[in-house]
């Protein structure tokens, strides 16, 4: 199949098959995430924004912006950078500087692993959700497997980043502590 046939498959277009009949071509599951990016994202990112809300109740309300709320800016400008690489599995997209300023935030604000980290795996239901209101989840079936192991490899390198971000945490609390008490030897 040539390039030119395959952006016609991908985009769900109707062009003739070999014995000259039309047909239906179904849109990739990446194709219909990406159509329906702005809701799933906006949804995804408000999960993410609400568990950090929880614990400053102050922000719930304040525009979101670099200055005006440096959280919520930074929760939604790298979770728009992890879901383009969800969404495009053949692009060298990096994945890892994103997470790791989520999990730098998250780690400050002294989470537990599973409270910080939960807002990545609701973004399958987000895109289940979604997804539900077309007519082709039945299509979609075995394509949803990679998406949920690709949530789950953001998942697994956000705990690795996130532990280690814990454990430099730690490293300065134990630091400040032997220094404050003169105890700068062991």
């Amino acid at each position: 199949m040539n390039n030119k046939s395959s952006l016609l498959t991908q985009k769900g277009l109707i062009f003739p098959n070999y014995k000259g009949s039309k047909v239906r071509m179904e849109l990739s599951i990446y194709t219909a995430i990406s159509e329906k990016k702005p809701k799933i994202l906006s949804k995804w990112q408000a999960s993410a924004s609400t568990s950090h809300a929880k614990q400053d109740p102050l922000i719930v309300n304040t525009k979101k912006g670099r200055f005006t709320n440096p959280m919520a800016y930074i929760i939604e400008k790298n979770a728009e950078e992890i879901f383009e690489w969800l969404i495009k599995p053949d692009d060298n997209l990096d994945l890892l500087t994103p997470l790791q300023e989520i999990c730098k935030l998250r780690a400050i604000q002294d989470f537990k692993p599973a409270e910080a980290l939960k807002f990545i795996f609701t973004l399958k239901q987000i895109i289940r959700d979604e997804l539900a209101e077309g007519d082709q989840t039945n299509n979609w079936s075995i394509e949803i497997w990679d998406v949920d192991k690709r949530i789950d490899e953001i998942g697994l390198h956000a705990f690795d980043i996130y532990s280690d971000c814990q454990a430099k945490i730690y490293e300065i609390k134990m630091n400040e502590i032997k220094r404050l008490y003169g105890r700068d030897a062991g």
